[in-house]
């Protein structure tokens, strides 16, 4: 803790010697406001993290017009805003770190799932379940059409998996929320290994959206028969 509290210390004041030295509106002020935001970030100080992004943010958009780090401040502000669940603000961010990315990659670059995917997150949290579902296909088209190998991209398709199993699940779509599970279920397990230890979770969601189909057609107790699908799927 005291080593957090002292390497934040020095960021704000190199960051104060850089305003004095620079003036407000250099390149490297805005790169110690990112520092400074960020270490605020990670201490859940999120409104004092956001004033220090913004300012940021706008240095550099005043430098450049498209570089990597506005969408990444955008995204670093966007999660502070998720924090705070200021969706309404958090959706206006990703929608600009989507924008920004797409006129640096492309519209098919798999990074543009991962952005798909925070979106229809925050949409879900908005309550409009079917522009979330959307996103999330479409980000799963675009993970398809662009599939490899390299184990980042294996770890996205499988969360995204399980965020639209999540969403069927909720719509009663059991069928389709199985389907996707087992899909990032098979990933974890035969591809990357479960190395991240993936798959208990997503086998107790399995188990118990099958303990609530069961329950549907009969009465029973709801840990107890999740435990038994649970110990079933574990020995196969």
């Amino acid at each position: 803790y005291g080593k957090k509290v002292m390497q934040k210390r020095e960021v704000i004041s190199e960051l104060n010697q850089k305003i004095l030295r620079f003036g407000a509106r250099h390149p490297l002020v805005g790169d110690s406001h990112l520092k400074v935001g960020i270490l605020h970030m990670y201490d859940g100080h999120y409104p004092d993290s956001i004033l220090h992004l913004e300012e940021a943010l706008k240095i550099k958009v005043s430098f450049v017009e498209n570089h990597p780090d506005l969408s990444s401040i955008l995204m670093f502000i966007a999660l502070n805003q998720l924090a705070l669940e200021r969706f309404d603000d958090c959706m206006t961010s990703l929608l600009g770190v989507r924008r920004f990315r797409e006129d640096a990659v492309g519209h098919t670059h798999p990074e543009i799932g991962l952005i798909l995917n925070n979106i229809a997150c925050v949409y879900y949290e908005l309550g409009d379940s079917k522009r979330a579902e959307s996103l999330f296909q479409e980000a799963l088209d675009l993970q398809r059409e662009a599939f490899t190998t390299e184990p980042t991209f294996l770890k996205s398709v499988s969360t995204l998996l399980s965020n639209i199993a999540f969403l069927h699940a909720k719509n009663g779509l059991f069928p389709k929320a199985l389907i996707e599970l087992e899909g990032a279920l098979q990933i974890q397990q035969e591809i990357l290994c479960d190395e991240d230890n993936e798959s208990d979770a997503i086998l107790e969601n399995i188990a118990h959206i099958m303990a609530i189909q069961k329950m549907q057609h009969g009465s029973g107790n709801m840990e107890e028969i999740t435990n038994q699908y649970m110990t079933m799927l574990m020995r196969r």
